[in-house]
């Protein structure tokens, strides 16, 4: 999947550390670069940062903004953010460049305006029409005192084990490509195994030289599991016989994040649904060359299902 993007090498993306400029002990400081932000930025900052605060953003807001990055906690977490920064930039430049795979797909109207780095208080990505918004609280080493000092019951060992900045890049696309080319669903579960696996599929094209390991984002030993057991979960679908019903507890225990996929082993990977979805779409694009990544949008889920082949 790897293309020639120099006809669409020119994406301007507006990189803006929010928390950089309100983490602040000057109140006037605070004030005054809140002003800036609520006047510069959209619906998605004042939202993000009202959930902070529990609040609405109005005149005297900035009092609550402050007091909210002075508390002993959010300033630790402040503080050891601030490690993440020299790293950042050679990050823009990944996003930049998967940005730019991506509108070589979809076109310039794919490309958010900006990008805003604001304390999310642990819940990851959230992206609007234009704008995405990335705690980087979630990228922090979680060797460091301030997360160790976490209770494990409110941020889990799992949650844990995904405080990675190498995958910054990936989860910013990966939350854009779901909110920008799908909508939510309420189906079948081989539709949402499908619909997963385009989402990986594209994510994939945006990282071409990127391993398939990242963009599922595996550890080695959970790769090595999906890929040994492919045909057993596949077989464990058909035996009960969920695939064509509508069962929210079998895409929440295929499908969404976690310590492991409920319903297999005890050493199985979470999202293996999204593993299984990616191989069969990979798959039948293998066996379809010349379909455009726009055109494998409109493929229905049991054309593609009907092409996959275990190996």
């Amino acid at each position: 999947m790897d293309v020639d993007i120099k006809k669409t090498d020119n994406v301007k993306i507006n990189f803006i550390n929010a928390d950089q400029l309100l983490n602040s002990t000057d109140i006037i400081k605070t004030k005054k670069n809140l002003d800036k932000l609520k006047q510069e930025l959209g619906s998605l900052f004042e939202y993000e940062l009202s959930q902070n605060i529990r609040q609405n953003l109005n005149d005297s807001v900035y009092q609550a903004v402050f007091n909210f990055y002075n508390t002993a906690y959010i300033s630790d977490l402040e503080k050891e953010k601030s490690k993440l920064y020299p790293d950042l930039e050679d990050r823009k430049d990944k996003i930049i460049s998967a940005f730019n795979y991506l509108a070589y797909h979809f076109g310039d109207s794919i490309i958010p305006e900006r990008i805003i780095y604001l304390n999310k208080l642990f819940s990851q990505v959230s992206c609007s029409q234009t704008e995405i918004a990335v705690g980087l609280e979630n990228y922090i080493s979680p060797k460091s005192e301030v997360i160790q000092s976490i209770p494990n019951s409110q941020l889990y060992q799992w949650q844990r084990d995904r405080m990675d900045i190498q995958y910054l890049e990936r989860d910013i696309l990966l939350n854009w490509i779901q909110v920008q080319l799908f909508n939510e669903m309420d189906g079948k579960f081989a539709e949402h195994l499908i619909q997963a696996g385009k989402i990986l599929y594209i994510l994939n094209a945006a990282f071409p030289k990127a391993s398939e390991r990242y963009v599922l984002r595996y550890k080695k030993e959970q790769m090595e599991w999906a890929n040994q057991n492919e045909a057993i979960v596949w077989n464990y679908l058909i035996k009960q016989e969920v695939l064509f019903k509508n069962d929210l507890r079998m895409r929440t225990n295929f499908l969404n994040e976690g310590p492991k996929t409920v319903g297999l082993a005890d050493d199985a990977p979470d999202r293996i649904g999204q593993f299984l979805g990616y191989r069969i779409v990979k798959g039948f694009m293998d066996k379809n060359k010349a379909l455009s990544l726009s055109e494998l949008l409109k493929v229905r889920y049991n054309t593609i299902l009907q092409t996959y082949e275990i190996k």
